[in-house]
């Protein structure tokens, strides 16, 4: 719920076609509950972040995964062109899943895994 509140904090307020895709019900409540919350500006977030950037954020931090770049389209960004090398990036056949790897970890210890990886990227205060 937490991490929820501050996706929609940065966000704003997802339309109501960007909502079609939840699917559980309280989770559809409690978005709507954010109704006429303002989207902000990644360049206010980040004010040194480049014209790339913010157009790469923008893309990717979508609410909607239905609307959200595609990996492939995200590797092409112009933000990775010094990286990319579309003859170098090879695509899975199926889609990958771990999820059975994490199926089998405690809800404590996968908390904290992913606590310290989000961590790792957290801007400071």
């Amino acid at each position: 719920v937490e991490q929820l509140t501050l996706i929609l904090g940065v966000l704003g307020s997802p339309s109501r076609e960007d909502q079609v895709w939840i699917v559980n019900d309280k989770a559809r409540s409690f978005v709507e509950k954010f109704k006429n919350n303002p989207r902000k500006s990644w360049k206010d977030i980040y004010p040194s972040a480049d014209a790339k950037t913010i157009d790469l954020l923008d893309r990717l931090l979508t609410f909607n995964p239905t609307t959200r770049i595609t990996v492939e389209e995200a590797l092409a960004h112009p933000y990775f062109e010094h990286y990319y090398d579309p003859s170098d990036e090879p695509v899975a056949k199926k889609p990958f899943s771990f999820e059975e790897e994490l199926d089998n970890l405690p809800v404590r210890q996968l908390k904290k895994m992913i606590f310290q990886e989000v961590s790792q990227f957290r801007e400071p205060d």
